[in-house]
């Protein structure tokens, strides 16, 4: 492609990964913190385990997070993880929006489109995977109602974590004795964009050495479609690569719904959304057009499973086909930029019509010429998330 009839030049993005973050830490850090409460344990039962605040942190005093049915002993690390890291996703979501939590990643999220109920986008939300649903600890960006908490305890869940719960909820929760309830507040006060106050909050992890890797909190820049770049153009040989379709209006919903939720997503990460909903989470791969596939096969697994057809778990193949191609029309949300083109033309072998990914490989021109061939859409935001917890 040589003619530039439209493109916003990306082909320094590569730069950012060779470039140091200039940001001043102390030779010291002292950092104190109040114990909060015991845990029932850490995240094994042979792990003892307490929660505790940054001493004099105004978040921690802001945002709350407390039991109101203590259940078979009360809170894990775990559960403990699986509500806050849902919060983390929660915040980007002004409408209602249910997030299912396993091993500290969504198993499934569905945000409202065209003014579904409470419950149904828990149902929305637990059967993008039911199987993992199992167990599992719901979030919801809303008050917990009656008609939704008949719906949370007609299957297993550990715990449910809700800002409210309206006259009546609490008593249908009673109905299953070993299950938890949380109530947090204050969900608007944590910091999500860059530039947002984030003062006194530190992303620390500690090591097997006896060290401690202390980082400032990801923030991300896309606020809304202004932030996006959907015309990226590289240059490569003398020549212009450009993306030469724009999303359309749902796609370009879909790919904030994707892109938030995957701030919450181990990397490598992946992430499928259609009309609001996750339709497949790829998690926690070491490459990514693994983890690509890890999400189409996922896909392609839970719609029979809601379909309830049967089929050969190592090959997934069955005897009826699905109704619905699961991904045909869906967003592709990735954590890093793509190296090659596979993944993309896996994605749209499936249906996948969108992508959304940061930019930044050595050969995004590939990428682009395989999202112009298949007709796609693709929105560039120039930032890595990269979640490793």
């Amino acid at each position: 492609m040589t003619e530039k009839s439209r493109g916003t030049d990306v082909t320094d993005a590569k730069r950012a990964y060779r470039t140091v973050t200039e940001q001043v830490f102390p030779n010291e850090l002292m950092i104190y913190f109040r114990k909060e409460g015991n845990l029932r344990y850490g995240e094994n039962p042979n792990q003892g385990a307490a929660i505790y605040t940054f001493n004099n942190s105004p978040l921690a005093a802001l945002t709350q997070v407390h039991m109101v049915k203590s259940g078979k002993g009360g809170l894990s690390a775990t559960n403990l993880m699986d509500v806050t890291r849902a919060l983390d996703i929660l915040k980007y979501f002004d409408a209602p929006s249910v997030a299912v939590m396993k091993h500290a990643v969504p198993s499934g999220f569905a945000t409202q489109h065209d003014g579904t109920s409470l419950d149904q986008l828990y149902i929305l939300a637990r059967d993008a995977d039911a199987r993992s649903a199992f167990g599992s600890i719901v979030v919801l960006n809303r008050p917990l109602d009656k008609a939704t908490a008949e719906v949370l305890t007609s299957t297993f869940v550990e715990g449910v974590a809700a800002p409210e719960f309206e006259a009546g909820a609490l008593a249908i929760l009673d109905s299953k004795k070993d299950l938890r309830a949380i109530m947090y507040s204050n969900i608007d006060k944590l910091p999500k964009f860059v530039g947002d106050n984030a003062q006194g909050i530190y992303d620390i992890k500690v090591l097997p050495t006896g060290r401690v890797i202390v980082q400032s909190p990801y923030l991300t820049s896309i606020r809304g479609p202004s932030d996006l770049i959907f015309d990226a153009m590289v240059k490569k040989d003398d020549q212009l690569y450009f993306v030469e379709r724009d999303p359309t209006e749902n796609e370009l919903r879909d790919m904030l719904t994707a892109w938030y939720v995957l701030l919450g997503v181990r990397s490598n990460g992946i992430v499928f959304v259609k009309d609001g909903v996750t339709v497949a989470v790829g998690s926690g791969q070491q490459e990514r057009v693994g983890a690509v596939e890890q999400a189409i096969l996922k896909a392609y697994q839970k719609a029979m499973d809601r379909e309830g057809l049967r089929y050969d778990p190592l090959t997934f193949t069955s005897t009826l086909p699905l109704s619905t191609p699961p991904l045909g029309g869906a967003v592709m949300a990735s954590d890093a930029f793509f190296p090659f083109r596979d993944s993309i033309d896996l994605a749209a072998r499936v249906g996948v019509t969108a992508i959304i990914q940061p930019g930044g490989s050595a050969r995004d021109y590939e990428v682009i010429q395989a999202v112009n061939e298949h007709k796609m859409s693709m929105a560039l935001t120039l930032e890595r998330c990269f979640g490793h917890f």
